[in-house]
């Protein structure tokens, strides 16, 4: 068996592939939104509705990021699926009723929790975007790419129902 290197790890795959692989890439990205949506629940009650989405969408994301890291192989691992995606439609539904609708540019802001869910949006659009870049060298369902497009506008939503809960008048950007 060849020796590990300090360059290299191997995927849920089996395969051994050096850490600036894009499969790695996602699977970081993904982690990194995961953490920020833990920071943000650091800001916000035990039992909070807002916390207990986030909750589950973190679960969500360790599907994902194990779909990504077994990508190529022939083993079966969870993959995000339709039901998936249908929470995060029905959360998009549910909190489009809470907050006003928009008619310019928010700047992403507010109360801390807001603030951090605004920047786990743009986290989620990278990973969206990471995710586009994966289906064109592997097979990867477009529902996973779905799922990421449906979890930033449900992020937004989340951040922008946060800081108006939290008493936080949204800043918006008027094209001249």
């Amino acid at each position: 068996m060849a020796e590990k290197r300090d360059d290299e790890t191997i995927l849920l795959s089996g395969q051994r592939v050096r850490k600036d692989d894009v499969r790695l890439e996602a699977c970081g990205t993904i982690d990194e939104l995961s953490s920020i949506l833990g920071v943000v629940r650091a800001f916000l009650r035990d039992g909070d509705e807002v916390s207990e989405a986030l909750l589950k969408i973190q679960e969500h994301l360790f599907v994902l990021g194990s779909q990504i890291s077994a990508l190529g192989s022939e083993r079966g691992f969870r993959k995000i699926e339709e039901d998936h995606v249908k929470y995060l439609e029905d959360l998009i539904r549910e909190y489009e009723k809470r907050v006003p609708k928009l008619a310019h540019f928010v700047y992403p802001g507010g109360a801390p929790a807001g603030a951090l869910l605004h920047l786990a949006r743009a986290v989620a659009r990278r990973v969206e975007r990471m995710l586009v870049a994966l289906s064109r060298r592997f097979q990867l369902e477009l529902i996973a790419i779905t799922y990421a497009n449906k979890l930033s506008k449900a992020l937004f939503l989340l951040a922008r129902y946060v800081n108006l809960r939290e008493g936080f008048e949204e800043k918006t950007w008027i094209r001249s």
